[in-house]
């Protein structure tokens, strides 16, 4: 699988995560699926009832589940929930444990969900994703992280008028 990243994506991401720093932040990230590909076009913050803390962060969940639901409308079907995404301000971009839990419990209710990390400091971010995928051996369901190929792409220029498809 390639995940392809918008640009204007990933600095809003960075814009976020600096925003914040030292504190975590995060979202929610959109697009679209073609085939194993999945293309990462827009994004949501955290929502106006998240916690942010050193090293967890919890997002207002009822606040994105509406951002979802009107992202979705408003493409008309095309923009979908792809996965979450957060920062590790002055850290790695690593999962941690509880971004393992956090990855699990979204791939019980989501196929192949995608976390994606931004880590750094200032100016300088850089983003790593994974997949998860629940396997299911004989005795208890367990989640498999894999690292994913990330490619930032510029977007092409949409016509933002009444007309455009696609907005990133």
């Amino acid at each position: 699988m390639i995940v392809w990243l918008s640009s204007r994506v990933m600095q809003s991401m960075s814009e976020y995560a600096r925003d914040l720093s030292p504190l975590e932040n995060g979202g929610i990230l959109l697009g679209w699926r073609s085939g194993e590909d999945r293309i990462i076009a827009d994004l949501r913050g955290p929502g106006p009832l998240a916690l942010h803390g050193r090293h967890c962060f919890l997002p207002d969940h009822k606040w994105q589940v509406a951002e979802i639901n009107q992202a979705f409308e408003a493409s008309r079907g095309d923009l979908d929930y792809l996965g979450d995404w957060h920062s590790h301000p002055d850290g790695v971009a690593e999962m941690s444990d509880l971004d393992s839990v956090t990855l699990f419990r979204i791939a019980r209710r989501v196929s192949a969900p995608l976390m994606l990390i931004v880590a750094g400091s200032g100016m300088e971010w850089s983003a790593r994703c994974w997949k998860g995928q629940i396997i299911r051996p004989l005795l208890r369901k367990r989640l498999v992280a894999t690292t994913q190929d990330l490619k930032i792409f510029d977007p092409p220029s949409v016509n933002r008028g009444p007309t455009a498809d696609h907005a990133f």
